[in-house]
């Protein structure tokens, strides 16, 4: 919500809480998807490699629980963030 509302400081607090308390659960599912929806939020925000970072352990995370099509989803995203950022750069 605080993404959506554009409170970038809260919305950074939001997700930190919400990866830190799905590892400390043990929800591997949970802390991916909380990984992946910060990405978005520093995508979105044109902080490419802090996203990349956030994608990359969404990544790790959907890997270890067993997901190739949340994994190939991810990969996806990464691959639209480097395509662009070479783009903008050129």
């Amino acid at each position: 919500m605080y993404s959506f509302e554009r409170k970038g400081p809260d919305a950074r607090s939001s997700y930190a809480a919400a990866i830190t308390s799905s590892r400390s659960s043990r929800y591997v599912h949970e802390q991916g998807l909380a990984c992946e929806l910060a990405g978005l939020h520093y995508k979105k925000r044109g902080e490419e490699q802090t996203a990349l970072d956030f994608f990359q352990q969404a990544k790790e995370c959907y890997v270890r629980w067993g997901s190739q099509m949340k994994v190939e989803s991810v990969n996806q995203q990464m691959e639209r963030i480097v395509s662009e950022s070479l783009t903008t750069t050129k």
